[in-house]
């Protein structure tokens, strides 16, 4: 009897041991960078995890944001083979072997960070802070890590790197500033 307790005990101890080879591995393999295919599924993930909240009493309250100075287009013109110029990008992508095959993209514990810190829109600000963190920051990696070799920013024509700005004209600040400081009141 004391034989079959030290044999289940060594065989419990083997099984836990292999459980926790298997759990470091797994958050080694969540730690290690993505190949292209991969992190456009996760980024996929993170734009689908959009709440707006529809509550108006859990909303921003107050005046709607003065446009005033801000940039925006004066006409719209479209841009009738799109679709078709954005799939040929994608294959080409896709299709360049170094560059789709590179683990050089954020890990997926990176991006579950990232879904992590969504939360439900309620406001501009919240809007922006989503857009930043499920698109832009998504695709200013992307377009750095094409840009970064020399044969695939040729074959896309990619001519230079991309930055994304601010949503607000800040060369116009004083005037912007100057409608909410009439309204204060100092008591």
């Amino acid at each position: 009897m004391g034989t079959s307790k030290r044999v289940g005990a060594s065989t419990d101890r083997r099984e836990e041991e292999q459980r926790r080879r298997e759990e470091a591995e797994e958050l080694a393999k969540a730690s290690k960078p993505q190949t292209l295919q991969k992190y456009l599924a996760s980024c996929h993930s993170l734009s689908l995890a959009i709440q707006v909240v529809t509550d108006r009493t859990l909303t921003t309250q107050g005046d709607t944001t003065n446009p005033t100075g801000r940039i925006f287009p004066r006409r719209i013109i479209p841009w009738d083979d799109f679709a078709t110029r954005q799939g040929e990008i994608w294959d080409q992508l896709s299709n360049s072997g170094t560059f789709a095959s590179r683990p050089v993209f954020p890990s997926p514990h990176q991006l579950d960070y990232v879904m992590s810190l969504i939360s439900p829109i309620s406001s501009e600000t919240g809007l922006r802070n989503f857009q930043r963190d499920t698109v832009e920051n998504a695709v200013q990696k992307l377009v750095d890590e094409a840009y970064g070799d020399t044969q695939l920013r040729s074959d896309i024509g990619l001519q230079g790197t991309l930055t994304f700005e601010g949503h607000m004209n800040l060369g116009q600040i004083d005037e912007a500033l100057s409608e909410p400081m009439e309204q204060m009141s100092i008591e």
